[in-house]
């Protein structure tokens, strides 16, 4: 049986859902249709804005780059809405685009209020935005589901997101069957090709700071936690280097590579620019964390699997590195595992 065809299932792009989110607002100019009340309840509910009696908006769409301007006309209050589906916002787009509309809408406008509105899942980035509001999916969708059944349009964006949701919660999941384990290949496994299922893993070892996500160059996902940021080695080669070129962060790592597959890993960076000569000096503070990390290990009796790590001449070789599919069996397993992280983490800290 064919799938019902329903428009969103198309209509994916981030201009797509910009039009529904103006579509959606627009109905408080229809006070007499039947969901006029639904865009009210986005407007009292989300945006926090209930005098909306007699009230008029104005909708632009990419003025100056802005994804959704909404104007009340009456009450002179605008509403900033940067739109996200699947990605997250940069250089802070949302305070450059406030300080581009301030003089262009002097007679029209008394006070912006900025929207941060995102219908993906929410990684660190999403949550250090700066904005007055922040809607997510849930928030969203909470609103438009009392309205079902009024609009094929509105059941259609409602159904296309109950199946996002369901398939997200599916990818959430790291653990996984020894059956499943010996019927898939290692790239095939969430923890390995999504940056969610990462995401979930890492912030279920910590539960607060910033998580980073993203890809590497052969277009894997990876996902860092940083343990000692900006810590400076000694010139211990007398190689007479500033500071700055001898400046080094640690981080825990989830990557997957042939052979090993999905693992988590402790990294040694030195921080560089493009031409900079890498400082010999530093495989010395390499050498000198990675005794400290055994020593950790063997004072603490943690048992893991690990893969053998050596210093090697680029900017970022690992000091630790636990192959992660025989800990995704079972629960139990697990949460060895993530203890064992724990402790690692604390200890080299201090």
């Amino acid at each position: 049986m064919l799938e019902k065809n329903n428009l969103f299932s198309f209509a994916t792009s981030e201009l797509s859902q910009d039009a529904f989110i103006c579509w959606c607002l627009n109905w408080i100019n229809y006070p007499n249709e039947v969901l006029y009340p639904m865009a009210k309840d986005i407007f009292s509910e989300l945006l926090k804005e209930k005098n909306l009696e007699n009230e008029k908006v104005k909708i632009l769409r990419q003025y100056k780059k802005i994804d959704v301007l909404v104007i009340l006309k009456n009450s002179k209050k605008a509403f900033l809405i940067e739109d996200k589906t699947y990605t997250s916002e940069y250089s802070e787009q949302i305070k450059r685009y406030k300080e581009n509309i301030k003089n262009d809408f002097k007679e029209e406008i008394n006070s912006i209020k900025t929207v941060y509105f995102k219908t993906g899942f929410w990684f660190s980035d999403d949550e250090l935005v700066k904005t007055d509001i922040k809607i997510s999916r849930k928030q969203f969708i909470d609103i438009l589901d009392k309205y079902r059944g009024k609009n094929q349009i509105l059941d259609d964006y409602c159904e296309y997101f109950k199946g996002v949701t369901e398939n997200e919660e599916k990818e959430k999941n790291y653990l996984i069957s020894e059956e499943e384990l010996s019927q898939k290949k290692y790239w095939e496994l969430n923890i390995a090709w999504s940056a969610i299922s990462q995401y979930e893993f890492m912030r279920k070892i910590f539960s607060e700071g910033y998580i980073r996500s993203g890809r590497s160059i052969g277009g894997g996902v990876y996902t860092q936690y940083d343990i000692l940021e900006k810590k400076v080695f000694p010139d211990t080669r007398e190689e007479n280097l500033p500071e700055d070129k001898r400046t080094y962060t640690v981080f825990w790592r989830i990557d997957s590579k042939d052979k090993i597959g999905a693992y988590i890993s402790i990294n040694f960076y030195t921080e560089h620019g493009k031409g900079d000569k890498k400082p010999r000096a530093r495989e010395d503070e390499y050498i000198k964390l990675k005794e400290k990390i055994k020593k950790i290990i063997d004072d603490n009796f943690i048992k893991l699997e690990e893969v053998e790590c050596r210093f090697y001449d680029y900017w970022e070789p690992n000091l630790l590195m636990i192959p992660l599919k025989n800990y995704l069996i079972s629960q139990e397993k697990f949460d060895e595992l993530i203890k064992a992280i724990k402790i690692i983490d604390e200890e080299l800290r201090k």
